[in-house]
């Protein structure tokens, strides 16, 4: 009996759930970038599509699946939000992407492709909405910023291992050996999904506190700012703030009436179009400059992923002392560090050294810069939970707040970056060659440091009491 009520207890337990939340996410990367390799092939030997309409059906392929994740987000984190037990919206997610993969695999038109990406997109929003606001839940506000790390570690660990292992296994035992591979990882996620126990409203409540300004007196951050301070040098503030708390508008618009959380957004859009632009064109820069196979220029993602793994630690340390600085010092130190990789044109030993030095700055720059917007994506639920509270308006249908819907928002910046990035890369690589492909996402990031260090954490100028 006791080993029985010790399993039962490692289910719900804070490690279990943490490791099923971070797999998802491991899964959900591994699918989307393992079937890259095997795409030309699928769309000539399946799709009956010519050599020469290749690239066009890959690019409309990669973009049908952010407008998946993009339409689907709203109504998902909707249903999130008001389901009673969030765990049967993980699992239904689960049965898309199954079913996604399948028709993906076996598709016999390029229709039907399209079709499974598409869904591929509407599977992925169940992880990023459901997935997160349950990892929150459990977590609470306080830590997030550290399990956010985890996180990061999954979705680098998706987008390094599996290109390569995809295309060790197209190359050795074929198109159809992909796709077991992928199945075999969905089915271990439908193991764990199975296994773990979502903790009850109340249980959950418990580690997430209602408000954190006491705790952090004096630090670089305050949770639960009310929008009055944060919106306080608008002259719409008055406005802002009631519409905020008016039942009669939907949560999901409410949650926008805040510069902070907008800024937020951006951030993550940003982010989102750095990582996947950068990993559409280096493979390309590398095969061209060093002659590097698929093999090498898989492996040349290692000194930018491995930086992942400081993930907790440094959302332990942002979650402690507010992330501002962090999350703007990271995409300053971004700007540099792009544009000098213009500098990476000759097949020498010193411009190699050079390129892994800059990759690891740039992915120790883009692990910083997750974990505290994930965090501030959290606060926006717990901030307009706390504006209804001092209102007095009761919800209704939402017994856990609306982390869903703010985890929406996150999910719909993440997927229009990762639709973006990979376009407007490609085409300035195409027009302007490497070195402005480099130069514009240095930019972008520089730019986006401005409402960065002024909005994170609450408006820099607002005068705290």
């Amino acid at each position: 009996m006791a080993i029985i009520e010790r399993l039962r207890a490692f289910r719900s337990s804070l490690v279990f759930i943490t490791l099923v939340i971070s797999f998802s996410v491991y899964t959900d990367q591994f699918l989307y970038a393992a079937i890259v390799p095997v795409t030309p092939f699928a769309l000539k030997e399946h799709g009956n599509i010519s050599e020469h309409h290749t690239q066009f059906w890959t690019a409309i392929l990669l973009a049908v699946f952010g407008i998946g994740c993009f339409l689907s987000s709203p109504p998902w984190a909707w249903y999130t939000d008001h389901s009673r037990n969030r765990q049967i919206p993980f699992i239904i997610g689960l049965l898309i992407l199954l079913g996604a993969t399948v028709m993906l695999w076996l598709a016999p038109t390029i229709h039907v492709q399209v079709a499974g990406r598409l869904l591929q997109g509407v599977a992925s929003t169940v992880v990023w909405t459901t997935g997160l606001a349950v990892l929150v839940d459990t977590v609470g506000q306080e830590q997030v910023g550290e399990y956010a790390g985890y996180i990061n570690i999954a979705l680098n660990m998706g987008s390094l291992t599996a290109p390569l292992l995809g295309g060790i296994m197209f190359e050795r035992r074929g198109y159809n050996a992909v796709f077991a591979l992928i199945l075999g990882v969905i089915g271990l996620d439908i193991v764990f999904r199975l296994i773990m126990k979502e903790r009850s409203s109340s249980t959950a409540s418990n580690h997430r506190p209602i408000d954190l300004e006491n705790r952090r007196k004096g630090q670089a951050s305050t949770v639960v700012d009310t929008q009055e301070i944060a919106e306080d040098t608008l002259s719409t503030a008055s406005t802002i703030v009631s519409s905020s708390v008016n039942p009669k508008i939907p949560a999901m618009i409410r949650l926008l009436f805040s510069v902070r959380f907008i800024v937020a957004l951006w951030g993550i859009l940003v982010l989102a179009a750095v990582f996947s632009g950068f990993e559409t064109v280096l493979p390309l820069h590398v095969n061209k400059i060093f002659g590097w196979d698929s093999e090498g220029s898989g492996l040349i993602f290692l000194p930018l992923s491995l930086p992942a793994l400081l993930g907790p630690s440094i959302g332990k340390i942002t979650d402690k002392y507010g992330g501002r600085w962090f999350v703007a010092g990271a995409f300053v130190a971004l700007c540099p560090s792009l544009v000098l990789m213009r500098l990476v044109k000759d097949n020498t030993l010193s411009q190699k050294a050079l390129l892994v030095i800059l990759l690891v700055v740039v992915g120790l720059c883009l692990t910083i810069i997750l974990e505290p917007l994930f965090a501030e994506t959290a606060l926006r639920s717990d901030q307009l939970r706390k504006q209804e509270r001092d209102a007095g308006i009761a919800r209704t249908g939402c017994s856990r707040g609306y982390y869903g819907q703010a985890y929406g928002y996150f999910n719909m910046a993440w997927s229009l970056g990762n639709t973006v990035g990979p376009l407007l890369s490609g085409l300035v690589i195409d027009a302007a060659g490497w070195e402005m492909a480099v130069l514009s996402l240095g930019l972008l990031c520089g730019v986006s440091a401005v409402p960065i260090v002024l909005w994170t954490g609450g408006y820099i100028f607002s005068k705290r009491g």
